[in-house]
């Protein structure tokens, strides 16, 4: 039997891991987890980890502290001493590229969560493209969302074993009810959009001065180089605070649609039957183009698509991005 241990260390890292821990399958499977302590008021929630590290910030640069403080842990080398046959990563964030080495290191198993994802761009999304790359040639076991994530890996003679298993992140929508108010929900944090944040703010105010019937919810990111205010005393444009992600599913569920540059977004979205628009160059889940999502590359296009969706915001056919049982064939598979 495997003995994995399942490495995270960001709120979305846990998100998408969550749904395999609290399947009933899991007692049949000898599976720990470990938190690499990025966010750390993660050890706070309801999941505790079984083993905990923390991040150093022995260089100026947040990356390169992350990588040092996990390939150069003793700590964690001690603990995959302990039988571990197996390390479990999601994504592509840099605590899952040094978990991935570390295991890949001492010879053991990688098995790599959302799988095969790609822009074909190291510069975006950056780093995480140039990240989830790397995590492929370590890993052993592939769990592809869909099957172009495994047509990826195939085009790039990827090693080890391939599953198209959807994205586990769905599992936790099964329940939500959905419905359209006059909701806009809007996300933007990502890393290579911050200098650009406070001109689709300033774009996004211009369009709700000339859309007094709708609401403009803008949701706040912990980073605060995401964050930015708002220049027009408008009745119908608001900013609201970090939520949990429960609360913010139920945001997704209700409005009417989103604006946002978040990827795993563009998957619960879809699910929930929601158009986006997403404010990126490019987009590592394509699956969802022209039906649910529609990507935004300029401020200066964002009216002219806005308006098109304003008038057809009900998406038809079914999310590409699995059907809320990821966790369940992933545990079957393992």
């Amino acid at each position: 039997m495997k003995k994995i241990l399942i490495c995270y260390g960001t709120r979305p890292e846990l998100i998408k891991i969550t749904p395999i821990l609290k399947n009933e399958l899991v007692q049949y499977h000898n599976i720990s987890t470990l938190c690499t302590g990025q966010h750390t008021d993660l050890l706070d929630g309801g999941l505790k980890p079984d083993h905990s590290l923390e991040i150093n910030n022995c260089s100026p640069n947040r990356l390169n502290s992350i990588f040092s403080s996990l390939a150069g842990s003793y700590a964690f080398d001690q603990i995959l001493d302990d039988g571990f046959t197996h390390v479990m990563v999601q994504g592509d964030t840099a605590s899952a590229l040094a978990c991935a080495l570390v295991a890949f290191n001492k010879g053991l198993g990688v098995i790599h969560l959302e799988a095969g994802l790609r822009t074909h761009d190291k510069k975006h999304p950056y780093p995480e493209e140039a990240y989830r790359q790397a995590i492929s040639r370590l890993a052993d076991v592939h769990l592809c969302a869909t099957n172009a994530n495994k047509e990826n890996l195939d085009n790039e003679n990827v090693g080890g074993e391939w599953h198209v298993v959807g994205n586990t992140a769905l599992d936790n929508l099964t329940e939500t009810e959905v419905s359209y108010n006059n909701d806009i929900l809007i996300t933007l944090h990502r890393r290579e959009n911050h200098k650009l944040i406070p001109f689709w703010y300033k774009q996004i105010e211009d369009i709700a001065f000339d859309n007094p019937d709708l609401n403009f919810v803008f949701v706040s990111h912990p980073n605060p180089k995401s964050q930015c205010a708002l220049k027009k005393q408008l009745s119908n444009v608001g900013i609201v605070p970090p939520v949990e992600h429960k609360e913010f599913i139920k945001r997704i569920g209700a409005c009417r649609f989103l604006i946002t540059d978040s990827g795993g977004l563009q998957e619960e979205a879809s699910f929930l039957k929601k158009k986006a628009i997403v404010c990126r160059e490019t987009t590592e889940r394509p699956e969802a183009l022209g039906t649910f999502t529609y990507l935004c590359k300029t401020v200066g296009e964002l009216p002219k698509l806005f308006n098109k969706i304003k008038e057809d915001f009900t998406p038809e056919g079914e999310c590409p991005f699995g059907d809320g049982k990821a966790a369940e064939k992933i545990l079957q598979l393992l």
